[in-house]
């Protein structure tokens, strides 16, 4: 016992050592008198970016582009914020004490610039939009520190997420229940590495999993994500690696993924499920790409690859309606992807008072592929899929997002089912003031020849809110929504952010659904939002309230459904 207890202290005072080290950050000493203008470090954390009615068009490097890096200053702002009076306690001071913060080397190898470079504008923006990504931050940005004739000292300030989480689930639907527990850390040591371990109770299966992933592992710039789960019926595994392009003037990129899993498809109507069948997906790829034009406006990229792809279905007790059949693909492609480099800063969008990066201008990703029985497949097709958006920002408080996509198989033979879906969405975002925004959507889709699985379906997830999961089902699809959005100051206990929404939906999913001629649903409802400021950016937790307009036989009159999504 004794030795026990020696050593949880060795370990203890060595993770407490290393929390110190990992703390270190180059602060700047008194300013010298070299003609230099140094810029006080408290202001500029101070005036940091806030909330505001419209876009974010500052730039406090407007006027420097080309002076020569003289220092890179790096600043790590606690989960807590002990500058912050109303964060800076004795609770809030421990809860820092047992978090290792993200290690400075973590930082700087993510900078697509270094002391001795000419400052390109354009390079610090980007490097900006990389670390606001990263889950084991709630913000970053980054500022000058000193201003000289012909060089300047540069600014780079993170704040830590809380990375340590334990995660526990439950769900009930038609009378079953799930459950699920786990605990993840996406910054282990202040790595940058992320780990996770979960378990599941499902209806019909229980499993146990593990994960691990990093996006700029070893800090350097290759993405891995590892991931395998042991399920009382078979085992689900995924490994990625890639050089992926990580900056706009990547030159190159190349990657390899592998995926076998397994899932279990319930087939919902009318609010009852109508049939099931377990689902095995398989995916091997491997693939490269070039950009062959890197502009200031504009990014060119061009990808060859060859991916295998595999569905495998099987009854289970509760099959009632068949399984489809058996599909096997493996095909040659070459792919395309266009980047406008035009982005805009804003808040209060699509998460709670957080710097949010939106792509603007027109971006698009499109494949072609052909397969045959010569490579293993099942049969001669041609594969392809693609997505073009197109955002645009008026005098920063109108933002417009357009977008379209389309995934399909068109088979070479008269026997093979060609099945294809295309979708497109129009949002709308119009913003009053600072804390309040009206916002508008319209998503059509439609299909052909789809399996059970992926035909369309209208009800709570797919945006008709007063209706249960998949109350409709078919291969054509309208839901538009309306939504007035309220973005609060309120800060409980300075960990958790606070929203409101009113909001009405209509739509309708129809054809080729057994002859059932759906009618349109339409309700209304209201709902909160609650966002954590201290945990990894993402997920905004939706607790709604909706009643049905129309059809509401056999529905209850209030709807209630809380779950988690990435955005407003």
């Amino acid at each position: 016992m004794i030795n026990a207890l020696r050593n949880g202290l060795c370990i203890a005072c060595a993770l407490w050592t290393f929390k110190a080290t990992a703390q270190e950050t180059a602060e700047p000493t008194t300013p010298p008198n070299d003609g230099c203008t140094y810029l006080d470090q408290r202001v500029i954390l101070a005036e940091r970016p806030k909330a505001g009615a419209k876009r974010d068009t500052r730039d406090p490097f407007a006027g420097h582009e080309g002076k020569t890096i003289r220092n890179i200053v790096l600043k790590t702002i606690d989960v807590f914020d002990e500058e912050n009076p109303e964060e800076n306690n004795r609770l809030y001071r421990f809860v820092n004490s047992l978090h290792i913060n993200t290690l400075p080397n973590v930082i700087k190898s993510q900078l697509l610039f270094k002391e001795g470079d000419s400052l390109r504008v354009d390079s610090v923006h980007e490097t900006e939009r990389i670390l606001r990504t990263r889950s084991y931050l709630t913000n970053a940005y980054i500022q000058p520190a000193a201003i000289c004739d012909n060089e300047i000292d540069v600014l780079v300030v993170t704040q830590d997420a809380w990375s340590l989480e334990p995660e526990v689930s439950f769900k009930r639907k038609a009378g079953e229940s799930e459950s699920g527990f786990g605990i993840s850390d996406d910054n282990i040591f202040g790595t940058g590495n992320s780990a996770k371990i979960e378990y599941e109770q499902l209806a019909d299966r229980n499993s146990i999993g593990y994960s691990f992933r990093n996006p700029h592992f070893l800090n350097k710039p290759y993405s891995i994500q590892v991931s395998y789960a042991d399920t009382s019926d078979g085992r689900n595994t995924l490994f990625s690696f890639s050089r992926p392009f990580y900056s706009l003037n990547t030159p190159w990129s190349a990657g390899v993924l592998a995926q076998d899993i397994t899932e279990v498809n319930p087939i919902r109507s009318g609010g009852k499920i109508i049939n099931e069948f377990r689902h095995q997906i398989v995916k091997q790829e491997i693939y490269a790409g070039l950009a062959t034009r890197i502009h200031s406006d504009f990014t060119d990229r061009w990808y060859v690859g060859i991916t295998k792809e595999e569905d495998s279905f099987y009854a289970t007790e509760k099959t009632e309606q068949g399984i489809p059949e058996y599909r096997k693909a493996v095909y040659p492609w070459i792919g395309y992807e266009y980047i406008r480099n035009e982005f805009g800063v804003y808040r209060n969008v699509n998460q709670i008072n957080r710097t949010e990066d939106i792509p603007l201008g027109i971006n698009a990703d499109f494949r072609l592929g052909y397969g045959g029985t010569a490579l293993d497949g099942a049969d001669e097709m041609i594969r392809y899929m693609g997505e073009i958006s197109n955002a645009r920002d008026v005098r920063g408080r109108h933002v417009l997002e357009m977008g379209a996509h389309v995934d399909g198989r068109y088979g070479l033979k008269s026997n093979f089912k060609d099945s294809t879906i295309i979708g497109g969405k129009v949002a709308y975002n119009y913003f009053l003031d600072e804390k309040n925004r009206w916002y508008a959507s319209l998503n059509v889709a439609a299909g052909q020849n789809l399996e059970q699985y992926e035909q369309l379906t209208g009800g709570d997830t797919t945006g008709l809110r007063g209706y249960p999961t998949d109350y409709q089902r078919g291969n054509k699809r309208y839901v538009v929504s309306i939504e007035r959005r309220y973005f609060s100051d309120v800060h409980l206990f300075n960990l958790v952010r606070m929203g409101g929404v009113i909001f009405v939906d209509g739509g309708r999913v129809w054809g080729d659904n057994d002859g059932i001629s759906n009618p349109f649903l339409a309700n209304v409802g209201f709902g909160l939002r609650l966002s954590s400021s201290k945990v990894r950016v993402g997920n905004v937790i939706h607790i709604n309230v909706a009643t049905p307009l129309v059809e509401r036989e056999g529905i209850s009159d209030l709807q209630l459904l809380v779950h988690a999504q990435q955005s407003f």
